[in-house]
């Protein structure tokens, strides 16, 4: 029996439909009785195609004795996918004819010939690819569109940009407006499967108009495309591993940014990380205030390292308590024989699974600490009473010395810079090294910074009604009591039943 395989990645107006393969294959046919097998949106450059797998089933059944194709491409774009193709073919006794070629595999030149037009039909697919990938990077580095969908909060709209059209984004308002409470959700202590959940409850679309997931919060409040990106923005995208094509002056809190990697290694249109990516400013506005999008970065950053195993429907001191070695706290359960239904809530160090704590073993009951935490919140809260604006202190020391500190990095680079144009080779290297290690002090600085700064926008912002608290304290949900502790209280350090509780500077 005789086969007619044919293959059609996409539409397009220049290109041969299935139809037309068909209609010729047919012709090259001696019977009418063959039997079609069309792949229809798959590319040629692998065999995983679902008629193409079909087809070579029957082959293997010894079911065919010719395959009729339109053109040697439309099997295969791959050598070495093709000469594997033609064992098999060889093996069960199979002839393969192209109706353009016009070569018969029953001979030695024939056979010759097809070696010689799969390479270069390969060289023809390796040289696409590479202009397809050089045409990707360029436009990234120039900021222009990538293709794919418009991100959530956005439209495509058409622009031109050096004379040819191109697209860039236009906010949407009212998404725009729903990105906002998103980041600001976020960073207020809303977790990204509450956030998910709220969204798909208020029936929000994502911008493919599928549900949402805290995966597709999680890479909305990740991607840069968002922020007005400004020079603080720059340092935290670069300590994060990104190639920049900009300078930092070019940062002016306008623009978002583009982030794209490897075509091999991108998944559509998801962004995930900085590493081994590079960005750059858009042609488009920002949506998210830069402090704002770099809060939600470093709450996402604080909680990579450590995850709450279920701490959080457990206390309202989430987050907050550490042990004196710096690791967070999980909780163990446990209850007695004489009462199984009453369970035992106690903190254990999370370093003690890798021996990292040097601290006596202690399993400090959680009500305990909620006892003693909570004694003191009202305490504080108390000498709270009658302030009508609860405001961070506007000139916090602590940001002012890290910005002073910032300035004589600053001052170090640019003296190392100007010796470096005098140096030699041999002192060069060392000088390079030391302006690396300044650059990386500056990161962290910034990053300090960025930290206490969101301290202060989750006190200042908070809009506590402290009266209520304190008469409402004990009918509060685990959440609501949760909220009021993050808007108040810095952090909690423990050694055993010892507490030091850390509260936000008030005004």
């Amino acid at each position: 029996m005789e086969f007619i395989y044919v293959r059609q990645s996409v539409d397009k107006k220049d290109s041969i439909s299935i139809e037309t393969q068909i209609e010729t294959c047919r012709r090259k046919a001696s019977s009418d009785d063959v039997k079609i097998f069309a792949d229809k949106g798959f590319s040629g450059k692998s065999t995983d195609r679902p008629e193409f797998q079909h087809m070579m089933k029957e082959v293997r059944k010894g079911k065919v004795s010719k395959i009729i194709i339109y053109k040697l491409d439309r099997i295969s774009r791959s050598l070495i996918d093709f000469l594997n193709m033609r064992q098999e073919f060889a093996k069960y006794n199979v002839e393969l004819q192209s109706c353009m070629e016009d070569f018969d595999t029953s001979t030695s030149i024939g056979k010759l010939l097809l070696n010689i037009l799969m390479m270069f039909a390969e060289m023809e697919r390796e040289t696409i690819q590479k202009r397809i990938k050089d045409n990707y990077y360029a436009r990234g580095e120039k900021g222009l569109y990538l293709g794919g969908y418009a991100p959530f909060g956005y439209e495509k709209v058409e622009t031109s940009w050096g004379g040819k059209k191109t697209y860039t984004f236009e906010e949407k308002p009212e998404e725009g407006a729903i990105l906002r409470q998103i980041y600001e959700e976020y960073t207020d202590g809303a977790s990204l499967a509450e956030i998910a959940r709220w969204l798909t409850a208020d029936r929000i679309k994502t911008a493919r108009g599928d549900r949402w997931s805290p995966n597709t919060v999680s890479r909305i409040l990740k991607n840069p495309v968002y922020v007005k990106a400004n020079a603080e923005v720059y340092n935290y995208i670069l300590s994060k591993g990104a190639e920049m094509n900009n300078p930092v002056e070019d940062y002016t809190g306008e623009n978002g940014c583009l982030a794209y990697g490897s075509l091999e290694k991108r998944t559509g249109g998801k962004f995930v990380n900085f590493q081994n990516y590079y960005v750059t400013i858009g042609l488009h506005k920002g949506i998210i205030e830069p402090s704002l999008w770099l809060a939600a970065q470093h709450t996402m950053d604080s909680k990579t390292h450590h995850s709450n195993l279920g701490t959080g429907s457990m206390t309202w001191l989430q987050g907050l308590i550490k042990c004196k070695c710096g690791y967070n706290y999980y909780i163990k359960t446990c209850s007695n024989k004489s009462s199984p239904d009453k369970v035992y809530r106690y903190l254990y160090c999370r370093g003690r699974r890798n021996n990292s704590c040097p601290y006596p073993r202690t399993m400090v009951e959680v009500s305990r600490v909620e006892a003693v935490v909570e004694h003191e919140l009202m305490d504080y809260l108390n000498q709270l009473r009658g302030v009508d604006n609860i405001k961070i202190k506007k000139d916090n020391p602590k940001i002012n010395a890290l910005k002073i500190e910032m300035a004589k990095i600053d001052e170090k680079i640019d003296r190392l810079i100007s010796r470096l144009m005098e140096s030699s080779d041999i002192t060069a290297g060392y000088l390079n090294r030391s302006i690396e290690q300044l650059h990386n002090e500056k990161k962290e600085t910034v990053q300090a910074i960025a930290q206490i700064q969101l301290r202060e926008k989750r006190v200042a912002e908070s809009g506590i009604d402290i009266d209520y608290v304190i008469h409402n304290w004990h009918s509060l949900t685990l959440e609501e009591k949760k909220a009021v502790a993050k808007h108040i209280i810095d952090h909690i350090i423990s050694e055993g039943a010892d507490l030091e509780i850390k509260f936000y500077d008030i005004d």
